[in-house]
């Protein structure tokens, strides 16, 4: 049977006011002049069970949150959505008694919440199902939502004169069948794995068999040897790498004993060559000293010669007395100088008995002793480098001969067999190369025939699973009984609203379940008026909803929400009657049904028939849908229906 939905209340919060709207019975008609927020009041009931619906700038720019009070299957709730904000993506459910929160939801997927349409289809004990699709050539897969299958439930007023449970949509209407045979129960959860697995499967066998192409296409035009001339090689060269490595092996074995007798001599090379290095330091030592000694004796010969200027300057150049600068030639005379003051420098001007010339002549003496004892030095260290230079170049000259004698014996034995050694490496590597490039060629055949395998197995698990899911589908065959029966439903409930007086039948498609009146699609109706297509939409949703009633192996929602039934409808007699049958289906329903649907309506006028089973709310621009916000007029109207 048809799973229950019903909203009891919808409260529209804005910053200054809140109003709450009440669908009291089991229909209630939402009337009122254009753009006085019919449709948009139904936006809102879309909105808090967590679908993208088109408001109005009024209702985007002043209404803070939607609260509505729903019944879900066995389930009393209240769910709350803000319509802007950081928020606007997360539903609130809330207890109807307290309207304390309980839980919050994700309207779309997120890593910290859980998602509000699987909390709402478990709350209607609907399958969670995933469906197989394409994008862009490949294989994909796509999750049936509560929102997917509220559009079952939700006639907007944009489409309902266009497309039936949005059958245009490309991109929904995989969906749209796939959801109408999970509700028929013409399929289950088995055979949409298998339609899952077969649509993966075809994606993999299509991979596959280009990726199988690709190399066969490689390996004839890249190599033209077959598998056979391949195997045939690579045994051949692997004999002959065996046989060359065998060949540089003995010759290696060969090479290591001549190497063993010259063993002595090359320990001598070795401490030669050591003595040579030892011998080179010691004479960069001994420089390095020579050249600090020879400072030594620079520096004090400097000295001596500094105090033989200095006192030669003093002997000639005290007994005169100046009377004009030595330099300028300017008069000193009129200069004021300090008594026992140099008339030239003004430095203080010892007297010539302090002058002593036994101390100069000691301190000549004592430079001429540290020269004499630096020069001592220096010729010492001389001798030590000149000892040092002699052992170094004895020690080269030795290093020198051991090498020399070295090489005249190792020239006629060791070389030739290096150079043989050389090109058995040389060819060794040369085939290991040549081994390298067939084994390249046989792995890509190799590779060719697993994904061959690969292509056979799953061409094995397509078929396999192609005959599960046929097999399973002739199971469920039998249920295609109901598509006939909805189909005569359909043809009956056209009789009873007669959208149009030349339409002799009608019935539903078999396979894309939708509308068929006198064997023409719902698409080819359009040009009979938007006033009849939008009575066949409507009929073809009342059907469902009261087969749904009816039977109780039918999971169709129990809920009907029509925006404008009377669409595209005019003013004539035909059109007025056409409203009142309609209506007066409408009626029928709730009055057979009353406690187990629920039919809410939007429309320009009231129901145009009297009846205790439609209950009202009533819009004008002096009330209007948003609480608290004043309307500009009729001449300022936006209709949700004509958003984007």
């Amino acid at each position: 049977m048809a799973f229950h939905l019903r909203f009891h209340t919808l409260t529209v919060t804005t910053a200054d006011a809140e109003k709450t709207y009440r669908f009291e019975g089991p229909a209630t008609v939402v009337s009122g002049p254009s753009g006085t927020g019919k449709s948009s009041l139904l936006m809102l009931l879309k909105h808090v069970v967590g679908g993208k619906a088109v408001l109005t700038p009024a209702v985007r720019d002043h209404v803070l949150s939607a609260r509505a009070e729903v019944f879900i299957g066995e389930q009393h709730m209240v769910l709350k959505r803000t319509v802007n904000g950081d928020r606007s993506d997360q539903v609130d459910v809330l207890d109807p008694g307290t309207l304390a929160t309980r839980d919050t939801f994700a309207v779309r997927a997120d890593d910290n919440l859980r998602s509000l349409s699987d909390y709402l289809l478990t709350a209607v004990d609907f399958p969670r199902e995933t469906i197989s699709a394409s994008r862009d050539g490949k294989a994909t897969t796509r999750d049936l939502t509560f929102i997917d299958l509220f559009a079952y439930a939700y006639r907007e007023a944009r489409n309902i004169d266009r497309e039936v449970v949005g059958h245009l949509d490309t991109w929904f209407n995989p969906k749209r069948t796939a959801l109408f045979k999970l509700m028929f129960a013409l399929t289950d959860s088995t055979v949409l794995e298998l339609s899952r697995q077969l649509g993966e499967l075809k994606e993999k066998l299509r991979e596959k068999t280009a990726e199988s192409e690709n190399v066969l296409n490689f390996l004839g035009v890249s190599d033209p040897r077959t598998e056979e001339e391949l195997r045939a090689e690579l045994v051949s060269l692997r004999d002959m790498l065996q046989r060359a490595d065998a060949a540089l092996g003995s010759l290696r074995h060969e090479l290591e004993e001549s190497t063993a007798a010259d063993a002595v001599l090359r320990q001598e090379l070795r401490v030669a060559v050591d003595s040579a290095r030892a011998a080179a330091q010691e004479v960069l030592a001994a420089q390095d000293l020579v050249e600090a000694r020879a400072a030594v004796v620079a520096q004090v010969e400097l000295d001596l010669s500094r105090l033989d200027r200095s006192a030669t300057a003093i002997e000639k150049l005290s007994p005169f007395d100046f009377v004009v600068c030595p330099r300028c030639m300017q008069r000193l005379t009129a200069r004021p100088v300090p008594e026992d003051h140099c008339v030239v420098c003004l430095q203080h001007d010892p007297h010539d008995e302090d002058i002593d010339p036994a101390a100069i002549a000691q301190t000549r003496t004592s430079l001429a002793l540290q020269l004499q004892d630096a020069q001592a030095v220096f010729e010492a260290d001389a001798r030590v480098l000149e000892t040092a230079r002699q052992r170094a170049q004895q020690t080269d000259f030795l290093a020198h001969s051991v090498r020399r004698q070295l090489d005249a014996q190792t020239r006629d034995l060791v070389a030739p067999r290096f150079d043989a050694i050389a090109e058995a490496s040389a060819r060794a590597a040369s085939l290991r190369a040549a081994i390298d490039s067939v084994t390249q060629v046989r792995n890509s055949w190799e590779r060719a025939h697993v994904i061959e395998r690969e292509v056979r197995e799953l061409k094995a698990q397509r078929t396999r699973a192609s005959a599960d899911k046929k097999a399973r589908t002739a199971e469920l065959a039998a249920r295609q009984t109901l598509v006939t029966d909805l189909g005569r439903d359909f043809n009956t409930m056209i009789s009873e609203l007669r959208p149009a007086p030349w339409i002799e039948s009608a019935t539903i498609d078999p396979t894309s379940y939708l509308p068929v009146v006198d064997n023409h699609s719902f698409e080819s109706l359009q040009a009979d008026g938007g006033g009849i297509v939008t009575c066949i939409n409507v009929a073809y949703s009342l059907t469902l909803l009261e087969f749904g009633i009816t039977h109780p192996d039918v999971r169709v929602p129990s809920l009907l929400i029509i925006d404008s039934p009377r669409k595209a409808s005019g003013s004539n007699l035909d059109d007025q009657a056409r409203g009142h049958r309609t209506y007066r289906r409408f009626q029928t329903l709730a009055e057979a049904h009353a406690s187990q649907m629920q039919l809410i309506i939007a429309d320009n006028d009231s129901a145009p028939i009297p009846g205790t089973a439609f209950g009202k709310i009533e819009l004008d621009y002096d009330e209007p849908l948003v609480p608290g916000v004043a309307h500009p007029g009729p001449e300022h109207t936006h209709r949700a229906e004509d958003e984007s």
